[in-house]
């Protein structure tokens, strides 16, 4: 059976990244690698809206955010961690692992943090010279205010690091011309290639935080990778056919062009909770991202059953909850190689896996759902009468 992943992560990989990633093995100290290497280096950072280097990662976007961490964090610092979700909570369990005294600002898993809340903490925590949240939390599909925060964070001289691995390629992160100090991703979401590349880019403060720091580093040395960088090369043995996939990836992108990237998702968001509010379902997050929609588990209904039998009998692979969400929430994502197509197969599956499972629906009801949807985002702006 064909089968399609519409997980927050990993998501679908385009066959032009499949065909990338199968060619024979280059060596990588070589003009032939360096010119795929810094072409994909160049079109992610015009991505990201940066002249900034982004650094590119042989790990997950786990080791992205370890790797941020260390090079900013010396003994004895204090941070604030946004928490509320599995992924928040990942920021304060690397910066403890490290020695470093967390103050967190946590709220309720489907909530977002308040800039009045983070304000609060900042002025509780003078001492506290780095924020650590993230922007699209995975566990919950909910967005945080991570422009805004670090607005505030900035007035009060501290930096903020944004986990943006379910928000690269879903929104305009616009790096540049915001506060954020510092942004990491990772490669099997909004890239649309297989797990295992880390994203880092840092703004000139935070070089300059960097290039002071002292917890201990090696592998992730993020000054020496730039270094590295500025020679069209990586400290270390870089994952040679990911970084071509990638190169793959983003002139996908590029072609594509930011804004319609951000725009599709925007519109595949749109129809996907369309339609599920159709079927009587309500958003399990405060304020959605569009890289996935989560809605809780109806009432008699077993939502491991719904999610195996998508993916055994519709070839639809979605996701359930994690941690204190397991077993309560659906989570179907649409960050990546999705289209109009794509999302109407992704509700239909959800809905007569839904039905055979003993909800009470009208067969086609999410799909018209969605259709509508669909067909009122390709509508003309009404004519303005004067």
């Amino acid at each position: 059976m064909k089968r399609v992943l519409f997980t927050p992560g990993p998501t679908q990989v385009p066959s032009e990244v499949l065909e990338a990633m199968a060619r024979p093995l280059i060596h990588h100290r070589t003009d032939e690698y360096r010119a795929f290497f810094l072409e994909a280096t160049r079109l992610l950072a015009e991505h990201l809206g940066t002249q900034e280097p982004v650094l590119t990662l042989s790990c997950s976007g786990s080791g992205a955010m370890e790797a941020a961490a260390v090079n900013l964090l010396s003994p004895g610092d204090e941070a604030v961690v946004v928490e509320g979700g599995k992924f928040g909570d990942r920021w304060r369990a690397i910066a403890e692992a490290y020695g470093i005294t967390v103050h967190k600002v946590s709220v309720a898993w489907g909530r977002v943090a308040t800039v009045e809340e983070v304000e609060s903490a900042l002025t509780a925590h003078p001492k506290a010279r780095l924020l650590f949240l993230t922007h699209s939390e995975t566990s919950t599909g909910a967005l945080f205010p991570a422009h805004e925060i670090a607005r505030v964070a900035r007035a009060r001289g501290v930096a903020t690091i944004a986990d943006a691995v379910t928000s690269f390629g879903v929104y305009d992160l616009r790096f540049d011309d915001s506060d954020l100090d510092g942004v990491v991703w990772g490669s099997q979401k909004g890239l649309m290639i297989p797990p295992g590349l880390g994203y880092v880019c840092f703004s000139p403060r935070a070089w300059a935080i960097a290039e002071k720091a002292k917890l201990p580093r090696f592998y992730f040395n993020l000054v020496k990778a730039r270094g590295a960088l500025e020679k069209g090369d990586t400290p270390f043995t870089p994952a040679i056919n990911l970084v071509l996939g990638s190169h793959a990836a983003v002139t996908l992108m590029a072609k594509e062009g930011r804004a319609a990237v951000f725009a599709r998702h925007q519109r595949n968001a749109d129809a996907t909770r369309h339609a599920l509010r159709a079927l009587g379902f309500s958003l399990f997050a405060e304020v959605p991202s569009n890289a996935l929609t989560a809605v809780h588990v109806p009432a008699g209904v077993d939502g491991g059953a719904v999610v195996k039998t998508m993916e055994q009998r519709y070839g639809v692979k979605i996701a359930g909850g994690q941690d204190q969400l397991k077993g309560k929430i659906f989570r179907l994502g649409h960050i990546g190689y999705y289209d109009d197509g794509d999302i109407l197969r992704l509700v239909g599956a959800f809905e007569a896996a839904l039905i055979d499972h003993g909800f009470r629906a009208e067969p086609g009801t999410a799909v018209r759902a969605a259709q509508e949807s669909i067909r009122g985002a390709y509508l003309p702006e009404p004519a303005l009468c004067w």
